[in-house]
């Protein structure tokens, strides 16, 4: 112990002070001896811990004894063995940390899959949907012909540009004709996509010599070959027989290539027919804006349209929407708000390490005192402290992107269907990684600087000091905690409002109004095979007798014909006129293309006027019925029967639509029923016109069925009746109208009630751990005053309150300041839930519960205090 000595004559420390920091050397070194180290290294490890000497001398020269990175690696080994002596201060620490980085780790990762790198395509941010709208209105994507598509694709904006006609395939050799869905794409969709097969071969432009005859050849999504193939390797080469014809499996796709969900891709066969059109998707070319390329596209598509004028509104205006637009939409800013709150539960949990590191720097006095005493410097201090919180944080960190790997495999299944991209692969990513240790590394600088900063500069006055009765709690020191505390009330207030606010809108959204019975509804899709029923009048007689024979099924009630989704939603909407208004002002609404029993079927009431008879329907009579919502706006005096509404959509745009003959557009209204959801649970009911489905027969109809039981148990009894009417004919899916209601109407606000629920009450359970660990930090500062109060005739009662209401202010001080945050953040919160966070009923309510919960979690502290033995004080005394 020479170097000790020198130091102690060279500070001119009293004896006393020398005996005590050479006896807490001492024990230092017979600990760690205890566990194993050698003697000699225990001394040298002591004397590392605690001398914190810059420079010594050694033989009769100067030498640098602690280099900086030595400094580290010491700091580091020291802040892990302070973690083993403490476990229940690391658990706790590192599980705030956990929590918070968990969190956003995982929040963070949605929004990488979702939005920053969704799709695996070459170039996919500068891929667009090409859409067509009149005026304002939304109406569909861009349709050209085929020669149509070859002189678009010659556009200077663009990058390259791919066709693509979707439709189901019936694949044979089962008991049913089973549906595929085909991708039918031009040539250079592969090239386009730039995305290598996994297995195979992708077809290319050099594949096909004629584009009127392309080879039968198709390449199978990941997802078709796993579950039809096994995902067997030998599956380049054979035979698969869509619509009658063979086609060569050439290759299988990677998971991410999921385009527009098809099962197989197929080469696009390019048509002479100019109603033969197929979808268009391009990508514009780089440092071109939206602006430019639209108004650039606006010109060419004008001339096309002089070409083909059924195909394309009246008034034209052209629109570029990105890829992932089309998916994510609005949901993207929830997405953003929901990164955000997550970011407020690592603040609390973050403020949870400040004060946990607080507390604890007042049992560490005595040790840095001696640090500071032997030669220490604060800035070596301050460094090791550091150390310590970013130690602590990595350790959490770690734990916490745990959680964020078992929780990326559940948020599928929970994100609102729809919301997503198939092609998005949820995961943690190389990057999700790396900002996720930087922020730990961050939250341990920056929340763990704080207390470093309080701590690190001891005075040797205190480590002479007897006794705890002396280690009185500052005002200073109870000021940071009440901070830190209230940041943390604040916070969770804001998470649980929240939280309580989607509840309310979930509830309002399960108890609203539909305006038809969706109990033992249901509906099955029945796509027709390309080429067959080309003529209208074998069409709608097909349709008919599907439903004539699925109503006679056993246990169905009855039976209905619809192009159209079931509420929420509707299908597509149109411009239109209402004759006696200005004929230049264009109105939107919804068209719903039924069979009249279809009414019956959703028991949607009658409330005026009649329905179309069957023999109506089978003339293809231009007959309208349309939803109260539109009469009360149009009508408001109750006289809309007899009227005449036109509908700009209301005719055959492509080959695959049939017309029963030329249709001017203009139909006749004969009755008004009630309002159904058209526009999803949350907004408005649009006006809607139901019209005869023969009108414009499509190549695809739904048959709605209203049974006694469950829907479902009679979907093989509905796929024999078709399969006997036609044998080649297949079905899809069917879904049932509260499948419906709970994918298209309650995902989002159960989705976002989860989410935050889960928020608040993690934030809460952090708040309450801050508050216990500041009324012990309390308590253990008072011992000595409490003792001697209770000595002198105090009820323990009063001991009780005194805890308590040192802990209070804190905690009405946060509820206050989150009360006002919620109130200023109002408007943004609302934007992206569907509710009111203001309301008084539902803020009272998480008060009560904010207070109960951190009230209970100061208790145990403060009964601990109230059950202090005064001799058992005044003997340590």
């Amino acid at each position: 112990m020479m170097w000790l000595r020198q130091i102690i004559a060279r500070r001119r420390l009293s004896t006393d002070l020398a005996e005590e920091i050479q006896q807490h050397l001492a024990e230092k070194v017979e600990e760690l001896v205890a566990e194993g180290m050698p003697q000699e290294e225990a001394t040298r490890y002591a004397r590392r811990e605690f001398g914190n000497v810059v420079r010594i001398e050694e033989q009769g020269r100067e030498v640098w004894a602690w280099p900086w990175i030595e400094n580290r690696f010491a700091d580091l080994s020291f802040a892990f063995r302070q973690m083993r002596r403490e476990p229940l201060f690391s658990i706790v620490s590192c599980l705030s940390i956990a929590l918070g980085i968990g969190a956003t780790t995982l929040m963070f990762s949605v929004v990488y899959s979702v939005l920053i790198d969704p799709y695996p395509y070459k170039n996919a941010g500068r891929i667009m949907h090409v859409h067509i709208f009149d005026k304002d209105a939304f109406l569909t994507d861009l349709l050209l012909s085929t020669s149509q598509f070859r002189r678009f694709q010659d556009s200077r904006v663009l990058d390259g540009a791919i066709a693509m006609d979707e439709a189901p395939m019936s694949q044979t050799g089962g008991e049913f004709p089973e549906s595929v869905l085909a991708g039918h794409i031009s040539a250079n969709a592969f090239e386009f996509f730039g995305v290598p097969p996994l297995i195979g071969r992708e077809f290319t432009s050099q594949d096909v010599t004629d584009s009127a005859y392309p080879p039968k050849v198709a390449v199978l999504s990941y997802r078709y070959w796993k579950n039809h193939f096994a995902g067997q390797q030998n599956v380049v080469g054979r035979t698969l027989q869509l619509n009658r014809e063979n086609y060569i499996v050439i290759g299988v796709l990677p998971a991410r290539f999921a385009w527009w969900g098809c099962d197989v891709y197929t080469p696009l066969a390019y048509s002479a027919d100019p109603d033969r059109t197929v979808m268009v998707f391009a990508r514009i070319k780089a440092g071109i804006g939206l602006g430019v390329a639209e108004k650039e596209l606006q010109s060419w598509i004008q001339e096309l349209a002089q070409e083909t004028p059924k195909h394309f509104p009246r008034e034209l205006k052209v629109g570029l929407v990105p890829l992932n637009d089309i998916f994510v939409g609005s949901f993207a800013g929830t997405i953003y708000f929901l990164l955000g709150a997550v970011s407020l539960l690592l603040v609390i949990g973050c403020a949870n390490l400040s004060i946990l590191l607080l507390a604890r720097g007042r049992s560490r006095t005595h040790e840095l005192a001696i640090r500071a005493a032997i030669g220490g410097t604060r800035h070596r201090i301050l460094s090791q402290l550091l150390t310590e919180s970013v130690a602590l944080a990595l350790t959490g960190g770690a734990v916490g992107i745990l959680l964020a790997v078992g929780g990326s495999t559940l948020i599928p299944r929970f994100l609102p269907e729809g919301t997503f991209p198939g092609e998005a692969a949820f995961g943690l990513s190389i990057a999700v990684l790396v900002a996720s240790t930087t922020l730990a590394v961050l939250s341990g600088i920056v929340f763990g600087a704080w207390p470093a900063l309080r701590i690190s500069k001891p005075r040797l006055s205190e480590l002479l000091q007897i006794g705890n009765r002396t280690f009185t709690s500052s005002k200073g020191a109870k000021r940071r905690h009440d901070i830190l505390v209230a940041a943390q009330v604040a916070l969770t207030l804001v998470l649980l409002a929240a939280a309580g606010t989607t509840i309310r809108s979930l509830d309002r959204l399960t108890h609203r109004s539909l305006g038809y019975d969706p109990h033992h509804l249901a509906w099955i899709t029945i796509p027709l095979r390309d080429g067959t029923y080309t003529d209208w009048q074998k069409r709608i007689r097909y349709y008919s007798q599907v439903r004539e024979d699925v109503a006679r099924i056993p246990g169905v009630r009855s039976a209905a014909i619809a192009y159209t989704w079931l509420p929420p939603l509707s299908l597509f909407r149109s411009s239109a006129q209402i004759r006696g208004w200005r004929s230049d002002e264009n109105q939107t609404l919804t068209i719903q293309q039924v069979s009249p029993e279809y009414f019956s079927t959703l028991r949607i009431a009658l409330l005026q006027g009649r329905y179309w008879t069957e023999s109506e329907t089978l003339r293809a009579q231009p007959l309208g019925i349309i939803n109260s919502t539109m009469a009360h706006l149009y009508w408001p005096n109750g006289d809309a029967l007899g009227h005449m509404v036109h509908l700009d959509e209301l005719k055959a745009r492509t080959a695959w639509m049939l017309q029963a003959q030329p249709n001017d557009g203009w139909v006749q209204i004969v009755g008004v029923v009630s309002d159904t959801p058209n526009d999803g649970l949350r907004d408005p009911v649009l006006p809607t016109v139901y019209v005869p489905y023969t009108l414009v027969a499509n190549d695809a109809f739904d048959v709605v069925v209203r049974t006694q039981g469950n829907p479902l148990a009679f979907v093989a009894s509905i796929r024999d009746r078709i399969h006997r009417i036609d044998a080649d004919q297949m079905t899809l899916e069917m879904t049932t109208a509260e499948q419906r209601l709970n994918s298209e109407g309650l995902a989002r606000e159960r989705f976002l009630m989860i989410v935050f629920l889960i928020f608040g009450f993690m934030s809460l359970s952090l708040a309450a751990v801050g508050l216990y660990s500041v009324a012990s930090y309390i308590v253990s500062h008072r011992t000595h005053e409490f003792g001697v109060r209770i000595a002198l005739g105090a009820h323990r009662s009063d001991v009780l309150k005194a805890v308590l209401k040192s802990v209070l202010p804190a905690v009405l001080g946060g509820l206050v300041s989150g009360m006002v945050i919620n109130l200023l953040a109002a408007r943004l919160m609302e934007h992206w839930i569907d509710g009111n966070v203001r309301d008084p009923l539902m803020l009272a309510t998480i008060t009560l519960l904010a207070i109960f919960v951190t009230i209970t979690a100061s208790l145990r502290p403060a009964t601990r205090a109230a059950c202090i033995e005064p001799l058992d004080v005044l003997r340590a005394d």
